[in-house]
């Protein structure tokens, strides 16, 4: 048993690392899982692991994994990255799986909804904590490992809930800044189904969309989902998967063509 420091609890800040990483942050979550989990626990979980493994898989296609670290947290899960290259393969490919299986669940109540955010910052890791600033968390790598500090957590994690649902939100850190040979985002939004392998097929998306939100509408007291709540997150997904591409430098407005003067003679 350990014997209780009478100084108190004992973390030497002199030894902390003031040089942090910076990366991307991206933030994914269940969306309603605190309802969820109050009304049925297996199908919370169903929900919020199925979110996890789809993570796993997309982080385990990637061609290495150097410079990318997964922090689950319960419903939703922290993705940071130096890269952007990296991060937006597995956000691709995490949400393109979610969306397969949503399309493919035939009963609502087994369905269930993923958003996310992604922020860029400086971030600590806790696996590159000093062993000096304290014994405890020094003997403890699992619990210490498992942190994770920065301004652009709480961004992406805040951001989130401008995401529509199955979308991601791009924080202004994410637009504003980026790392050498890496461009910003350009939108608030990210349109990563554009990019996903295979593809989305988005009227299907917003069709089963459609059916989904019509039978909570007709379920609020049971599921939970407040009625004002489903009329706005049917309307942001009606906008983000019928937009115009949103970070496609080809997508930029083009200057006006200078008309050339006529050299036809008369």
């Amino acid at each position: 048993m350990t014997t209780p420091d009478p100084r108190g609890i004992y973390f030497d800040s002199r030894y902390f690392d003031q040089r942090p990483q910076t990366e991307y942050v991206c933030w994914l979550d269940v969306m309603g899982s605190g309802n969820q989990m109050q009304r049925s626990l297996p199908i919370s979980a169903n929900f919020i692991y199925k979110l996890h493994c789809a993570i796993l898989e997309a982080a385990d296609d990637l061609p290495s994994k150097d410079g990318i670290d997964l922090y689950p947290v319960m419903d939703g899960a922290y993705i940071t990255s130096a890269r952007r290259g990296p991060l937006q393969s597995i956000i691709n490919q995490t949400m393109r799986r979610v969306v397969y299986t949503f399309v493919n669940e035939l009963k609502p109540y087994h369905q269930f909804l993923v958003r996310g955010a992604v922020a860029y910052g400086p971030v600590f890791h806790g696996h590159q904590l000093d062993t000096r600033t304290t014994r405890v968390l020094a003997t403890h790598e699992r619990i210490r490992d498992s942190i994770l500090l920065g301004l652009p957590i709480a961004e992406a994690y805040k951001a989130e809930s401008d995401a529509p649902p199955f979308g991601i939100a791009a924080h202004s850190s994410a637009r504003a800044f980026a790392p050498e040979g890496d461009r910003p985002f350009r939108f608030i939004w990210l349109d990563w189904y554009r990019s996903a392998t295979p593809p989305v097929d988005t009227e299907e998306l917003l069709s089963k969309l459609g059916a989904y939100f019509e039978w909570q509408d007709k379920h609020y007291n049971m599921t939970g989902y407040k009625p004002e709540a489903i009329t706005r997150h049917r309307r942001l997904a009606e906008e983000y998967f019928t937009a115009s591409s949103y970070d496609d430098d080809s997508q930029q407005p083009q200057p006006p063509v200078e008309e050339q003067p006529s050299t036809t003679t008369t």
